[in-house]
């Protein structure tokens, strides 16, 4: 059975989750605050995340925003009841895989929520190993070898920007974007920082590997 952690403070709330999940065959935890995720997190196996936005501790964007930077790809389902997070949410494109706004119907946050794993256990089960060219990388192993089988050798913040193109391959990141995703709020560097890794990638895969959209940023090569 899969496990849903819910996260959120209103207690009428998770009540109601709760029984509609466990009637549903989930297992269900629960946490009231931010820290309380990330305790959850360390010592349960999780396999979906029921995120409120308005957390008492921490704003569910911030929470969702370091899951992502730490490179944890655990499903994430926004719970909102303002139309206006959902629109910040999407235009952030923090990760979030569905968003579902209060009131809901409890029959579509379970086919919501089946969806996204659904679709997951889609990714793990095909997106690890990726051709870029006449390479390949494990994006899980943060390994790359080229066609003889000779390994290539990335820098973290490298791979991490390598992997961050892979897993939206339509997308245009733009600089901030990526800086924000991939060093983090405490860097206080500039936009020039990626476009030296960029290059440094491209030294190793070619030039093609990696597009510059010009006046917005970069989006994987070949998409």
């Amino acid at each position: 059975m899969k496990s849903i952690l819910i996260v959120e403070d209103e207690e009428d709330m998770v009540e109601i989750i709760s029984y509609t999940l466990k009637e549903n065959g989930f297992i269900v935890l629960s946490a009231g605050s931010a820290s309380e995720m990330w305790e959850k997190l360390s010592n349960d196996k999780i396999d979906l995340i029921l995120l409120d936005i308005g957390l008492p501790d921490e704003s569910g964007i911030d929470v969702l925003k370091t899951l992502r930077r730490q490179e944890n790809d655990v499903p994430v389902v926004i719970l909102t009841a303002r139309r206006s997070d959902v629109d910040k949410i999407v235009g952030l494109e923090l990760g979030a895989d569905d968003y579902i706004t209060k009131p809901f119907n409890r029959y579509e946050l379970v086919a919501r929520i089946r969806s996204v794993l659904r679709r997951y256990v889609g990714h793990k089960g095909n997106k690890s190993i990726v051709k870029l060219g006449k390479n390949t990388l494990n994006v899980d192993s943060y390994t790359a070898v080229d066609e003889e089988g000779n390994e290539i050798e990335f820098t973290k913040k490298e791979f991490g920007l390598l992997k961050l193109l892979i897993s939206s391959p339509k997308k245009v990141f733009t600089r901030e974007e990526i800086l924000d995703r991939i060093w983090g709020d405490d860097f206080f560097g500039d936009f020039r920082t990626v476009d030296v890794h960029v290059s440094k990638i491209r030294e190793k895969l070619g030039d093609s590997v990696i597009k510059t959209v010009r006046g917005v940023g970069y989006k994987l090569g070949g998409t």
